[in-house]
């Protein structure tokens, strides 16, 4: 957060300004859809294949982006841990997280109790360094601690029981988030006073999300169905979930200067540039390595991977530099995700290649191009990285993520440990649910709509787990199966849906059975 961040010098007028405050609250708004929003699927007894209407769909940015990554049989578990998140860090955040993280008379490594259910949010009216009001700076700020909390779920929520990850959320956000935050935007923060530059969450979101979700993938260790399950199940869903990140990260860079002005203009600039850049590089590296194919899921994680570098420098660079910092994190977060592709860590979704490398990279390069030109856009007394010669900036930034790093991984896998001594909150799944998928095993629900009858699902289940299925009544099917599965005896044909040749079904060897269903004959309503 670009004034926080300069307690020595802030020029701004100690006076709430109503525009400021609309430009942060439209901000916040953008973040809250990178979280997460209400999925409605409506709800028809006959079976199609999967549609998307934007009449009755509110898109999760997050949520999409994990579900379509994820198995299947995982998809709305990772829509639901978004939400989750959402709901369980905004009354943590009102209770305590924002005193926490936030207090203007703390100690250096943590708040203390001045804004303990807001209590004085009326008091100081503006936020210290800002002119944005409290309230207003609380809501900003809620939703990082929202989308940072749902984050490490990416590496491993494929395998871990519901309950024991809402436990997770408040105490991970308790004693991870709010501290880093402290530490980094506080204006009595430790990192803070000692000149760390992080415009929108480097440390406090990217990398302690990315580490976190390290020490998740460590601690729960690999899926037993990982060779099966390593595919996306929707492109669609990651291509959706990408666009509505890249959107909401406008505001999430934007928003952090607390005012519409030059500065927050330029930062949704940098934002994009390293975004699209990040994008082009990690498909372009697919496209040599994958046999001259282009990879459009390569493509979104690599324009995450460039949002994510930019984010500590998005008001700090100028446009150029946004160009350099994309392709170094979409070229770097993509060998790392390939080497651990290759490897037993099985960080599900990349979260720790994409998060906790691609935080890393962009926290180091904000101390070579950080600029005091761009820096005296709308604040004074603060010097920049390397293209300033002010060469401690290096030194400062190095110490400052291995610190974050280290506190993040470390109170992991001590929360995961501590956890799973006390009885009832074991985290991870038993063997048989993980394979039926937490779609059926944690929820009983789906993410696609579709009837089954007892004796199908039953079938099902039994080849899914290798055991008796009695009292199911609906079950999850991949994606290569799920047309058969709608069009089987027992669905329900209606008008207008079109009814599936079982012929061609049968795809030719090495071919995906997707491929058979490209050309459809109006004619006579039938996809061949």
């Amino acid at each position: 957060m670009s004034s926080p961040q300069n307690p020595q010098a802030s020029t701004l007028d100690p006076v709430v300004d109503p525009a400021a405050n609309a430009w942060v609250m439209i901000s916040a708004a953008l973040v809250l859809l990178m979280v997460g929003s209400v999925l409605n699927i409506p709800s028809q007894k006959y079976c199609r294949v999967t549609h998307l209407d934007d009449r009755s769909l509110q898109i999760p940015g997050l949520g999409y982006f994990y579900s379509g990554l994820s198995s299947s049989k995982n998809a709305l578990v990772f829509l639901h841990l978004c939400m989750l998140s959402l709901a369980i860090v905004s009354v943590q955040w009102f209770m305590w997280g924002f005193s926490l993280a936030f207090s203007t008379t703390g100690g250096p490594f943590i708040g203390d109790g001045m804004f303990l259910g807001l209590k004085n949010a009326a008091v100081l009216a503006p936020y210290s360094g800002t002119v944005v009001s409290v309230d207003v700076f609380v809501m900003f700020q809620g939703m990082f601690a929202a989308v940072t909390a749902a984050l490490p779920f990416g590496s491993a929520a494929d395998r871990t029981r519901l309950l024991p990850s809402m436990l997770f959320i408040v105490i991970w956000t308790t004693v991870v988030y709010d501290v880093v935050a402290y530490w980094v935007w506080s204006p009595n923060g430790w990192l803070h006073v000692r000149g760390y530059l992080d415009f929108a969450g480097g440390c406090p979101v990217e990398v302690v999300s990315g580490f976190a979700g390290l020490a998740f993938a460590l601690y729960m260790g690999p899926r037993k169905s990982r060779l099966v399950d390593e595919k996306p199940h929707n492109v669609g869903y990651v291509i959706l979930g990408t666009g509505l990140l890249w959107f909401g990260w406008l505001g999430f860079n934007g928003g952090s200067a607390f005012d519409s002005t030059r500065r927050a203009g330029l930062a949704v600039v940098v934002t994009n540039l390293s975004g699209s850049m990040g994008a082009l590089s990690w498909m372009f590296w697919d496209y040599f390595s994958n046999g001259r194919k282009y990879s459009c899921v390569g493509f979104c994680l690599g324009a995450v991977a460039g949002l994510v570098a930019i984010t500590p420098a998005a008001g700090y660079v100028e446009p150029w530099a946004g160009v350099v910092i994309g392709l170094t994190a979409g070229t770097v977060c993509r060998f790392v995700a390939a080497f651990n592709h290759s490897s037993r860590l099985d960080d599900t979704l990349d979260v720790f290649a994409v998060h906790g490398v691609g935080g890393a990279i962009g926290n180091i390069l904000t101390a070579v191009f950080a600029t005091s030109d761009v820096l005296g856009l709308d604040t004074t007394g603060q010097t920049g990285g390397w293209l300033n010669q002010n060469w401690k900036q290096m030194y400062i930034h190095i110490y400052a993520t291995v610190a974050c790093a280290a506190w993040s991984f470390c109170l992991t896998y001590a929360v995961f440990w501590i956890m799973d001594k006390i009885p009832g909150l074991h985290l991870r799944v038993k063997e048989e649910q993980e394979l039926l998928g937490l779609d059926a095993a944690q929820m009983g629900e789906y993410a696609y709509n579709y009837h089954r009858t007892h004796s199908d699902s039953s079938s099902a289940a039994e080849t899914a787990v290798g055991m008796p299925s009695s009292g199911l009544t609906s079950t999850h099917t991949s994606p290569d199966n799920v047309v058969n599965e709608f069009q089987g005896p027992h669905a329900t044909q209606h008008p207008g849906i079109p009814r599936v040749s079982h012929d061609a079904m049968a795809a030719p060897e090495g071919r995906k059975t997707s491929a058979s269903l490209r050309n459809f004959n109006k004619g006579d309503n039938t996809i061949v």
